[in-house]
C-alpha cells in the first residue's frame, strides 16, 4: 500500500459493478475496479472471466474519506444502487492483509488469472500461477469444474478461484 493511499469497498448490484467504475474514474484522484477472476468454463472449454467478488467495487484513491464519500454520494444513476462497506462508522471495509492479498493475487489489470497444478496424494498443489506457494490456503478443489476454495479471510466471502489440472 502506498502511503496516504486509502482502499474502500462498495456493494452494488451484481452486473452494475463496470456501470459504478466508470463513474467513479471519471472522477480525478480515483481508480475503482471490480477483480475479475478466469475460470475453466466446462461447455466452451476455454478459459473465460467473470467477476471475483460478484456486487463489489473497490475503490483506491488518496482522497479522504470525506472527499470520497462526497462523491459516492453525487453517484447520477438511481437505478444503481451503491453502498460503503465500513467494519466501524469511519473505518475502511479493507484490512492492510487484505489490501496485501489483493495486490498479491490480482496482474496489473486486476484480474486473477488461471492457476496450474498437480494432484499430489489427492491434494492439489499449485505450480504455476498467482496461487504458487499457496497450497496450504486450498482447503478444497472440485476437479469437475476446476476451482480450488481458498481458506482466506476476506470481506466474509469464500474465495473460489480458478485452478486446472493439464490432462
Amino acid at each position: 500500500m502506498l502511503l496516504n493511499e486509502h482502499w474502500y469497498v462498495l456493494l452494488t448490484i451484481r452486473s452494475k459493478e463496470e456501470e459504478v467504475c466508470k463513474y467513479l474514474n471519471e472522477n480525478d484522484g480515483i481508480y475503482a475496479f471490480s477483480p475479475k477472476m478466469e475460470f475453466y468454463h466446462r461447455v466452451s472449454k476455454q478459459i473465460q472471466q467473470r467477476a471475483l467478488f460478484g456486487g463489489y467495487v473497490f475503490v483506491v484513491s488518496k482522497l479522504s474519506q470525506v472527499e470520497v464519500d462526497a462523491i459516492f454520494k453525487k453517484f447520477p444513476l438511481e437505478s444503481v444502487f451503491i453502498h460503503e462497506l465500513k467494519y466501524e462508522e469511519d473505518i475502511s471495509a479493507l484490512t492492510d492483509e487484505e489490501i496485501r492479498i489483493l495486490n498479491m493475487l490480482l496482474d496489473d489489470k486486476k484480474i486473477l488469472r488461471m492457476s496450474y497444478g498437480e494432484l499430489v496424494n489427492k491434494k492439489i498443489h499449485v505450480t504455476q500461477g498467482p496461487l504458487k506457494n499457496m497450497d496450504e490456503y486450498i482447503v478444497k478443489y472440485d476437479k469437475h469444474n476446476r476451482l480450488a476454495t481458498l481458506n482466506l479471510n476476506f470481506l466474509n466471502q469464500i474465495w473460489k478461484v480458478g485452478v486446472t489440472i493439464p490432462e
